[in-house]
């Protein structure tokens, strides 16, 4: 039956039938044509798979990040993101990369950050002489710190379908988030250099402190969410409604930048967002329990138990296997499918969930902004109007410090469970 599965929906791929649709006919598929099983099994898996309380998390994120997006927060974030680090050779593509840290602790997804943060910084990385392929490149590599920094959308995911703390999770996120700006920052200064890229200002502390408390009540909202699940104010669950009216509130009241027509239009593609993603989750649900009936997670973990034993390996698998998935598929439904895979495996080799969680969703980030199909890619392409082979090659240096971090943080675990084991006494 599992092979019956697996052909129907490599068969429905190939034919370019999108991937929720693929993932549910391949399961009701091998369920009918073996009869082993009732079909309605299939339909209530798919049901019950959604309804799930963290899983509400996921549209009140996605419905923050839109608000913010056109709330004036993107705006002054990235003017004291361009305070901060405007001095520097490449000053601009700096701001970017901290804008991209700041607006994470909101959006909690990366396309939020290419689609709303990236056409302030990219127009303004433009308008100061910035090629148009470097400007979007750097906007697809910096929004993949989106999910890694708290809140994070694939995160709440995999923390509800692996029963893992997802405030874990999210406190896991900081120092790899982190270590990806230092990163791409230390790239962005010497290309800079090569390219004669110019500061765009000098530092004025006064411009500094001015932007601050302009941006201040966006850039405490992390505060908020995290500081809350930590005191046992909110569940992550409902952060996320507190992230969605805080952000309402900014939009209508404080800054007064939002109208009825903006928000209107904001609810519209969160939820035709949501739906996707909620489409995706429940199709993928019942592929995976078709896949958990064959045994194939316990088959696959005994067949990479004899090959070898060596846990560095095995984290040299995952990794390899995650980011070549990431190429070429979407990344919450990669998740979905190979978290049952997954477990076992964590569990035999005595991985902590919070460290494999964490690692896994960068390689999904990475998916985002790695040809041929990130997502990311083509956000920037369309934001931008460029070419997606031009950006395609002026995308890889980028990868390779994300790449770096990647792997600084599968074999140095402390980096992930520091600030949950600090802060949560695990």
């Amino acid at each position: 039956m599992g092979i019956t599965m697996l052909m129907i929906f490599g068969g429905l791929m190939a034919l370019g039938v999108p991937i929720a649709v693929a993932l549910g006919l391949g399961a009701m598929g091998a369920i009918f044509i073996s009869g082993k099983y009732s079909t309605l099994a299939i339909i209530h898996k798919m049901i019950g798979s959604i309804d799930s309380f963290i899983l509400l998390a996921i549209p009140f994120f996605v419905l923050a990040g839109q608000l913010m997006n056109t709330s004036g927060i993107t705006d002054r974030i990235f003017r004291f993101a361009k305070s901060l680090v405007g001095h520097i050779p490449g000053g601009l593509a700096h701001a970017n990369i901290i804008g991209s840290i700041i607006f994470s602790g909101m959006s909690g997804s990366a396309i939020a950050d290419a689609a709303g943060l990236g056409q302030v910084e990219m127009k303004a990385m433009i308008d100061e002489g910035y090629d148009p392929e470097f400007s979007a490149a750097i906007t697809a590599a910096s929004a993949t710190v989106g999910p890694i920094i708290p809140p994070s959308i694939p995160m709440v995911l995999y923390g509800a379908m692996a029963e893992v703390s997802v405030g874990a999770l999210f406190l896991g996120g900081f120092i790899p988030g982190l270590l990806l700006g230092v990163g791409m920052m230390i790239l962005v200064y010497f290309i800079s250099i090569k390219r004669k890229y110019l500061k765009s200002n000098k530092f004025d502390l006064k411009e500094v402190w001015e932007s601050f408390k302009g941006a201040f009540l966006a850039i405490i909202t992390p505060i908020i969410i995290i500081g809350g699940i930590l005191l046992g104010v909110f569940t992550p669950t409902e952060a996320a409604v507190v992230a969605t009216v805080y952000a309402f509130v900014l939009g209508f009241i404080v800054y007064r930048e939002m109208t009825l027509a903006i928000l209107l239009k904001n609810l519209i593609n969160a939820t035709v967002t949501t739906s996707s993603i909620i489409f995706i989750l429940s199709s993928a649900a019942a592929f995976s329990w078709v896949i958990a009936l064959e045994g194939i997670p316990q088959a696959v973990t005994r067949f990479i138990q004899s090959t070898t034993q060596n846990p560095y390996m095995i984290l040299l698998i995952l990794n390899v296997v995650f980011l070549v998935l990431g190429m070429f598929m979407e990344s919450l439904s990669i998740l979905v499918i190979t978290v049952p895979f997954l477990s076992p495996l964590i569990k035999s080799y005595g991985f902590d969930p919070v460290h494999i969680g964490v690692m896994v969703v960068l390689n999904l980030m990475l998916g985002l902004c790695t040809p041929p199909v990130g997502m990311s890619l083509f956000v920037c392409s369309k934001v931008g109007n460029i070419k997606l082979e031009k950006l395609y090659r002026e995308i890889l240096p980028f990868l390779v410090p994300l790449i770096a971090v990647l792997f600084i943080i599968a074999y140095v675990p402390v980096t992930v469970t520091f600030v949950p084991d600090l802060l949560l006494k695990r």
